[in-house]
Protein backbone atom coordinates (compact mmCIF):
# COMPACT_ATOMS: atom_id res chain seq x y z
CA UNK A 1 0.00 0.00 0.00
CA UNK A 2 1.11 3.17 -1.12
CA UNK A 3 1.85 5.64 1.64
CA UNK A 4 1.85 9.35 1.55
CA UNK A 5 2.60 11.53 4.26
CA UNK A 6 2.85 15.65 4.46
CA UNK A 7 6.43 16.74 6.12
CA UNK A 8 8.31 19.78 6.59
CA UNK A 9 11.71 20.07 6.14
CA UNK A 10 14.84 22.49 7.11
CA UNK A 11 16.40 22.48 3.82
CA UNK A 12 15.44 22.39 0.25
CA UNK A 13 18.73 23.54 -1.68
CA UNK A 14 21.37 20.95 -0.37
CA UNK A 15 24.77 20.29 -1.97
CA UNK A 16 25.48 18.08 -4.83
CA UNK A 17 28.52 16.08 -6.22
CA UNK A 18 26.70 15.58 -9.87
CA UNK A 19 28.20 18.15 -11.03
CA UNK A 20 24.94 19.33 -12.90
CA UNK A 21 24.45 22.28 -10.42
CA UNK A 22 25.66 23.83 -6.99
CA UNK A 23 22.29 22.59 -5.18
CA UNK A 24 19.88 19.93 -6.03
CA UNK A 25 16.41 20.34 -5.21
CA UNK A 26 14.19 17.18 -4.26
CA UNK A 27 10.59 18.07 -3.59
CA UNK A 28 9.32 14.88 -2.36
CA UNK A 29 11.52 11.99 -0.53
CA UNK A 30 10.40 8.98 -2.06
CA UNK A 31 9.03 7.99 -5.48
CA UNK A 32 5.96 5.91 -6.69
CA UNK A 33 7.39 4.78 -9.65
CA UNK A 34 9.76 1.87 -7.56
CA UNK A 35 12.16 0.85 -9.96
CA UNK A 36 14.17 -1.77 -8.81
CA UNK A 37 17.32 -0.65 -10.32
CA UNK A 38 17.21 2.81 -8.61
CA UNK A 39 20.52 3.39 -6.64
CA UNK A 40 18.91 5.55 -3.84
CA UNK A 41 17.69 2.69 -2.36
CA UNK A 42 20.90 2.39 -0.96
CA UNK A 43 20.70 6.15 0.36
CA UNK A 44 21.80 6.17 3.86
CA UNK A 45 17.62 8.64 4.56
CA UNK A 46 16.05 6.22 2.68
CA UNK A 47 18.04 2.96 4.51
CA UNK A 48 16.54 4.39 7.96
CA UNK A 49 13.13 4.40 6.47
CA UNK A 50 10.85 1.09 7.76
CA UNK A 51 8.78 0.86 4.54
CA UNK A 52 10.25 -0.87 1.39
CA UNK A 53 11.19 1.93 -1.19
CA UNK A 54 8.99 2.63 -3.56
CA UNK A 55 5.82 2.18 -1.08
CA UNK A 56 5.90 5.54 0.35
CA UNK A 57 6.51 9.39 -0.52
CA UNK A 58 7.64 12.09 1.80
CA UNK A 59 5.66 15.39 0.11
CA UNK A 60 8.10 18.59 1.14
CA UNK A 61 4.70 20.70 1.45
CA UNK A 62 7.39 23.89 2.78
CA UNK A 63 9.86 23.07 0.09
CA UNK A 64 8.66 26.33 -1.83
CA UNK A 65 8.47 28.89 0.96
CA UNK A 66 11.85 27.18 1.98
CA UNK A 67 13.26 28.02 -1.67
CA UNK A 68 12.52 31.24 -2.29
CA UNK A 69 14.45 31.92 1.46
CA UNK A 70 17.29 30.18 0.70
CA UNK A 71 17.58 31.54 -2.78
CA UNK A 72 18.37 35.10 -1.20
CA UNK A 73 21.03 33.91 1.34
CA UNK A 74 22.81 31.18 -1.08
CA UNK A 75 22.15 32.81 -4.63
CA UNK A 76 22.78 29.83 -6.99
CA UNK A 77 23.13 30.28 -10.48
CA UNK A 78 22.33 26.53 -11.47
CA UNK A 79 20.61 24.26 -9.67
CA UNK A 80 19.65 20.77 -10.19
CA UNK A 81 16.24 18.93 -9.96
CA UNK A 82 15.86 15.48 -9.03
CA UNK A 83 18.31 13.33 -7.88
CA UNK A 84 16.69 11.77 -5.66
CA UNK A 85 13.24 11.48 -6.38
CA UNK A 86 10.86 12.04 -9.46
CA UNK A 87 9.73 15.71 -9.70
CA UNK A 88 7.00 14.65 -11.56
CA UNK A 89 5.61 11.66 -10.47
CA UNK A 90 1.58 11.42 -10.11
CA UNK A 91 1.30 12.85 -6.42
CA UNK A 92 2.92 16.04 -8.02
CA UNK A 93 -0.55 16.66 -9.88
CA UNK A 94 -2.11 17.20 -6.62
CA UNK A 95 0.42 18.73 -4.70
CA UNK A 96 1.71 21.05 -7.40
CA UNK A 97 5.35 21.97 -5.39
CA UNK A 98 7.53 21.45 -8.31
CA UNK A 99 5.55 24.11 -10.50
CA UNK A 100 6.36 25.92 -7.75
CA UNK A 101 9.49 25.32 -7.74
CA UNK A 102 9.98 26.20 -11.28
CA UNK A 103 8.06 29.15 -10.79
CA UNK A 104 10.29 30.62 -8.08
CA UNK A 105 13.90 29.56 -10.14
CA UNK A 106 12.13 31.71 -13.35
CA UNK A 107 11.55 34.31 -11.14
CA UNK A 108 15.08 34.38 -9.78
CA UNK A 109 16.08 33.72 -13.25
CA UNK A 110 18.47 30.93 -11.48
CA UNK A 111 18.79 27.93 -14.35
CA UNK A 112 17.97 24.30 -13.80
CA UNK A 113 18.95 20.73 -14.94
CA UNK A 114 16.12 18.17 -14.58
CA UNK A 115 16.22 14.80 -14.53
CA UNK A 116 12.67 12.69 -14.98
CA UNK A 117 11.67 9.57 -16.50
CA UNK A 118 7.92 11.14 -16.24
CA UNK A 119 5.25 12.19 -19.19
CA UNK A 120 3.82 14.52 -16.78
CA UNK A 121 6.44 17.24 -16.83
CA UNK A 122 4.73 18.49 -19.97
CA UNK A 123 2.01 20.09 -17.34
CA UNK A 124 4.77 22.95 -17.63
CA UNK A 125 5.72 23.56 -20.49
CA UNK A 126 5.44 27.26 -20.55
CA UNK A 127 7.36 27.38 -17.23
CA UNK A 128 9.99 25.26 -18.81
CA UNK A 129 9.72 27.39 -22.31
CA UNK A 130 10.68 30.99 -20.12
CA UNK A 131 14.69 30.74 -20.79
CA UNK A 132 16.35 28.89 -17.80
CA UNK A 133 15.78 25.47 -18.08
CA UNK A 134 19.14 24.43 -19.20
CA UNK A 135 19.11 20.74 -19.67
CA UNK A 136 16.25 17.91 -19.01
CA UNK A 137 17.43 14.55 -18.99
CA UNK A 138 14.71 12.36 -19.85
CA UNK A 139 14.94 8.53 -18.97
CA UNK A 140 13.43 6.02 -21.56
CA UNK A 141 14.68 2.53 -22.33
CA UNK A 142 13.19 -0.25 -23.90
CA UNK A 143 12.33 -4.18 -23.26
CA UNK A 144 9.56 -6.62 -23.51
CA UNK A 145 6.27 -5.63 -21.10
CA UNK A 146 7.04 -9.22 -19.17
CA UNK A 147 10.28 -7.84 -17.85
CA UNK A 148 9.31 -4.66 -17.14
CA UNK A 149 6.22 -5.68 -14.82
CA UNK A 150 9.27 -7.52 -13.07
CA UNK A 151 11.63 -4.91 -12.67
CA UNK A 152 9.49 -1.33 -13.04
CA UNK A 153 6.21 -2.11 -12.68
CA UNK A 154 4.60 1.53 -11.76
CA UNK A 155 6.94 3.37 -14.09
CA UNK A 156 5.35 5.22 -17.01
CA UNK A 157 5.26 3.09 -20.49
CA UNK A 158 8.21 3.54 -22.48
CA UNK A 159 6.00 4.64 -25.16
CA UNK A 160 4.77 7.36 -23.71
CA UNK A 161 8.18 8.34 -22.50
CA UNK A 162 8.88 8.22 -26.34
CA UNK A 163 6.51 10.87 -27.30
CA UNK A 164 6.79 12.82 -24.29
CA UNK A 165 10.84 13.34 -25.21
CA UNK A 166 9.23 14.19 -29.07
CA UNK A 167 7.10 16.59 -27.86
CA UNK A 168 9.96 18.76 -25.53
CA UNK A 169 12.11 18.38 -28.54
CA UNK A 170 9.46 20.02 -30.81
CA UNK A 171 8.70 22.67 -28.40
CA UNK A 172 12.59 23.94 -28.76
CA UNK A 173 13.81 22.53 -25.17
CA UNK A 174 16.91 21.39 -24.48
CA UNK A 175 16.29 17.66 -24.11
CA UNK A 176 18.79 14.82 -23.89
CA UNK A 177 16.84 11.22 -23.93
CA UNK A 178 18.73 9.15 -21.90
CA UNK A 179 18.58 5.06 -22.40
CA UNK A 180 19.02 3.87 -19.03
CA UNK A 181 20.26 1.53 -17.26
CA UNK A 182 21.05 -0.64 -20.17
CA UNK A 183 20.58 -4.65 -19.38
CA UNK A 184 22.68 -6.88 -21.60
CA UNK A 185 20.78 -9.28 -23.54
CA UNK A 186 17.22 -7.28 -21.75
CA UNK A 187 17.60 -3.81 -23.30
CA UNK A 188 16.80 -3.49 -27.11
CA UNK A 189 18.68 -0.20 -28.41
CA UNK A 190 17.53 -0.80 -32.06
CA UNK A 191 16.77 2.08 -34.20
CA UNK A 192 16.66 4.14 -30.78
CA UNK A 193 18.61 7.56 -32.82
CA UNK A 194 15.82 7.07 -35.25
CA UNK A 195 13.00 7.90 -32.43
CA UNK A 196 14.45 10.78 -31.90
CA UNK A 197 15.46 12.91 -34.77
CA UNK A 198 15.55 16.19 -33.12
CA UNK A 199 17.81 15.17 -30.35
CA UNK A 200 21.24 16.46 -30.83
CA UNK A 201 22.53 13.39 -28.52
CA UNK A 202 21.82 10.52 -26.82
CA UNK A 203 23.20 9.08 -23.45
CA UNK A 204 23.67 5.83 -22.04
CA UNK A 205 24.48 4.28 -19.21
CA UNK A 206 24.81 0.38 -18.27
CA UNK A 207 23.36 -1.39 -15.45
CA UNK A 208 25.47 -0.94 -12.47
CA UNK A 209 26.28 -4.14 -11.14
CA UNK A 210 27.33 -3.23 -7.56
CA UNK A 211 24.19 -1.91 -6.39
CA UNK A 212 23.58 -3.32 -3.48
CA UNK A 213 20.43 -5.70 -4.31
CA UNK A 214 22.53 -6.63 -7.40
CA UNK A 215 21.08 -10.00 -6.77
CA UNK A 216 17.87 -9.25 -6.29
CA UNK A 217 17.54 -7.78 -10.00
CA UNK A 218 19.72 -10.81 -11.73
CA UNK A 219 16.42 -13.00 -9.78
CA UNK A 220 13.85 -11.08 -11.54
CA UNK A 221 15.61 -10.86 -15.18
CA UNK A 222 15.58 -14.91 -14.49
CA UNK A 223 12.24 -14.73 -13.90
CA UNK A 224 12.09 -13.39 -17.45
CA UNK A 225 14.42 -15.56 -19.27
CA UNK A 226 16.04 -18.22 -16.94
CA UNK A 227 18.96 -18.80 -19.79
CA UNK A 228 21.02 -15.26 -18.74
CA UNK A 229 21.55 -16.26 -14.74
CA UNK A 230 24.88 -17.48 -15.61
CA UNK A 231 25.93 -14.64 -17.79
CA UNK A 232 24.80 -11.93 -15.22
CA UNK A 233 26.03 -14.04 -12.59
CA UNK A 234 29.54 -14.19 -14.93
CA UNK A 235 29.43 -10.46 -15.69
CA UNK A 236 29.83 -10.47 -11.67
CA UNK A 237 32.67 -12.40 -11.51
CA UNK A 238 35.01 -12.29 -14.32
CA UNK A 239 36.56 -8.55 -15.13
CA UNK A 240 36.95 -9.55 -18.99
CA UNK A 241 33.57 -10.99 -19.77
CA UNK A 242 32.17 -7.85 -18.45
CA UNK A 243 34.14 -5.35 -20.41
CA UNK A 244 33.60 -7.85 -23.81
CA UNK A 245 29.87 -7.42 -23.33
CA UNK A 246 29.75 -3.69 -23.12
CA UNK A 247 32.24 -3.68 -25.70
CA UNK A 248 29.77 -4.93 -27.76
CA UNK A 249 26.89 -3.44 -26.81
CA UNK A 250 29.19 0.36 -27.40
CA UNK A 251 30.41 -0.81 -30.67
CA UNK A 252 26.50 -1.53 -31.46
CA UNK A 253 25.64 2.32 -30.26
CA UNK A 254 28.49 4.08 -31.67
CA UNK A 255 27.53 2.36 -35.13
CA UNK A 256 24.14 3.53 -34.91
CA UNK A 257 25.52 6.75 -34.43
CA UNK A 258 27.06 6.93 -37.04
CA UNK A 259 24.99 6.27 -39.28
CA UNK A 260 22.05 8.85 -38.59
CA UNK A 261 25.03 11.59 -37.48
CA UNK A 262 24.25 12.38 -34.09
CA UNK A 263 26.09 12.59 -31.04
CA UNK A 264 26.28 10.46 -28.13
CA UNK A 265 27.53 9.50 -24.43
CA UNK A 266 27.83 6.22 -22.83
CA UNK A 267 28.89 5.50 -19.52
CA UNK A 268 29.82 1.87 -18.14
CA UNK A 269 30.63 1.49 -14.66
CA UNK A 270 34.12 0.05 -13.74
CA UNK A 271 34.02 -3.49 -12.88
CA UNK A 272 33.68 -2.97 -8.96
CA UNK A 273 32.27 0.48 -8.90
CA UNK A 274 29.51 1.60 -7.72
CA UNK A 275 28.08 5.08 -8.52
CA UNK A 276 29.62 8.08 -10.04
CA UNK A 277 28.11 10.75 -12.18
CA UNK A 278 27.25 9.42 -15.48
CA UNK A 279 25.63 12.96 -17.16
CA UNK A 280 27.98 14.76 -19.43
Amino acid sequence: MLEFQEVKIKRILNPTAIGLGEYVINPFMGCEHACLYCYVRSNRLVSRKTKPWGEYVDIRVNAPELLEKEIISKKPKQVLLGSTTECFQPIERKYQLTKRVLEILNKYKIYYVILTRSPYILDYIDLLKEGFCKKIYFTVNKFSPEFKLQIEPKSPGFDLRDEAVNTLLNEGLPVEPYFSPVFPWMSDIKDVFLKFEKAKALGFEGLNFRLNNIEEIINNITLTDSSLKLKYERMLQDRRFYAQVWKEIEEDIKKQANEFKKRYNIYVHSFGDYFKNAYA
